[in-house]
């Protein structure tokens, strides 16, 4: 090898390195809106047993696509007034009423708290003493010891704060001149949850009101006997990026009022046309609003019976023909049921994937 040939070698840049390709970074799934759902159902006094009915009819749907959880589980908030405070108190608190378990969540037992509704006004409603005959005219009209000692039967030291998701029960304060809303997750969540219960269902006249707290409160239906605006401006506070709330209603079939011509002239027709027109209007406002909302789902269920049943109906003929009419009403909304069961099943198998709970 000659000399220049030896240097050519020693001082010969080394072939560069091939590159590398780099993969391109793969695109990150695209995040999923997020979306909540809740329940609310509607006061009416023993007219409670046709919410009651629509739950089986929703839990039956839930098991048929799939879903073994509790029921309460399913939603991400759950709101109720008067009768329909005293369910939601039963599907989300701990309670002395008969439990089924599922998936280690003890749901309590939709037949027999259908059956403890059929039976349980004889015990609640029960007239005030009276004098000479007459019942007092200053008295409300039933002892409000039956309906306490039924609600702490039931609830005994539960409190709100061991509710199993977000729960609202909605009163109205007398002492405030204000809705109270009775929150789970929040300072609320020291309540018994047998004062939520009682404070809910003290219906003007018919039960005195539930001292608590410094507070004058009786029946949520004064302000809200649909409780579903409330919750749903409550669930936003809770899920301030959720995008779609969906939010499923029972009613207890109360008649739409109306009014002939004829009824209108004079103080006396006017007399027992008052009430049942602001709780319409009440009722259809609600309706209006969130049917308008851009961010609102609203599938309500809300069928007129044939015949008016009052609040404190305990005759059990009556009581039977309005079990048999909710079931059938509830026939109708068969496919929306079936839909909304679906997707709750398919949001909670994505929260279990995504490990989020929804809840707060």
């Amino acid at each position: 090898m000659s000399i220049s040939e030896f240097f050519r070698k020693l001082f010969r840049r080394p072939a560069p390195e091939p590159e590398v390709q780099s993969l391109p970074e793969p695109e990150p799934e695209p995040k999923r809106p997020e979306e909540r759902y809740i329940l609310c159902i509607d006061g009416g006094g023993m007219r409670g047993i046709i919410p009651v009915v629509y739950l089986q009819h929703l839990e039956a749907k839930i098991r048929k696509n799939g879903g073994t959880d509790d029921i309460a589980r399913y939603f991400d908030f759950i709101s109720g007034t008067s009768t329909g405070g005293l369910i939601t108190l039963a599907l989300t608190c701990e309670s002395s009423l008969p439990h089924i378990d599922y998936n280690g969540s003890m749901q309590v037992d939709l037949d027999n708290l259908l059956q403890t509704y059929m039976t349980m006004g004889s015990e609640i409603f029960q007239a005030q003493t009276s004098i000479f005959g007459l019942r007092h005219m200053v008295a409300d009209k039933y002892n409000s010891n039956n309906i306490q000692n039924l609600c702490q039967r039931w609830f005994g030291v539960t409190t709100m704060d061991r509710a199993k998701v977000p729960t609202l029960i909605m009163a109205y304060d007398l002492s405030e001149g204000m809705p109270d809303m009775i929150r789970s997750y929040s300072d609320e969540g020291t309540y018994p949850a047998w004062i939520a219960a009682r404070a809910t269902s003290a219906a003007p006249t018919y039960f005195s009101p539930c001292e608590y707290a410094g507070k004058l409160l009786v029946d949520g239906g004064v302000v809200a006997n649909n409780p579903a605006t409330y919750a749903y401006f409550q669930a936003k506070k809770l899920y301030p990026e959720c995008e779609k709330f969906h939010i499923l209603s029972f009613s207890t079939g109360g008649k739409h009022h109306t009014m002939e011509k004829e009824a209108t002239k004079g103080l006396m027709n006017w007399a027992d046309q008052v009430s049942p027109m602001y709780s319409t209007a009440q009722k259809r406002t609600t309706d209006y609003v969130l049917e308008n909302l851009h961010d609102v789902e609203y599938v309500r269920l809300d069928e007129e019976l044939s015949a008016p049943v009052k609040m404190d109906e305990t005759n059990l003929a009556v009581l039977r023909m309005m079990r048999s009419e909710a079931e059938s009403n509830a026939l109708l909304y068969e496919a929306e049921l079936d839909e909304f069961a679906k997707r709750l099943v398919e949001n909670m198998e994505y929260r279990k994937d995504a490990s989020e709970t929804g809840r707060t």
